[in-house]
């Protein structure tokens, strides 16, 4: 047998992931998507997903101006104080404006 049907037989008895229809819905003037399972068809898992969280880091990169120049300041934020980064941002204690959020994941995770 050639390499090439083996790969096919294989391919023939993968088993497919169902794909979940996806409905856009909107809350309080945001779009989302709720889903239920992972990419592997399985269900969430509470713990799985908290200590995924714990381990993730997020690059928050914000355009600051001083004496009419233009900086870029990187900052590192845990994902436990990002809501509270970007309030702090949001009613001025940090000056500036975002420009981008990149999230970090840790090798051992990906």
């Amino acid at each position: 047998m050639k390499d090439n049907e083996k790969i096919l037989k294989f391919s023939d008895k993968v088993k497919k992931v169902p794909v979940q229809k996806q409905e856009i819905k909107s809350f309080l003037g945001f779009d989302y998507i709720k889903s239920e399972k992972d990419a592997n068809g399985s269900p969430f898992v509470k713990e799985n997903l908290l200590e995924y969280a714990d381990e993730c880091r997020y690059m928050v990169k914000v355009m600051r101006e001083k004496n009419k120049k233009v900086y870029l300041y990187n900052y590192y934020v845990h994902q436990s104080q990002l809501a509270s980064f970007l309030i702090k941002i949001e009613n001025g204690e940090i000056d500036g404006s975002i420009i981008e959020v990149e999230k970090y994941i840790p090798e051992d995770l990906a």
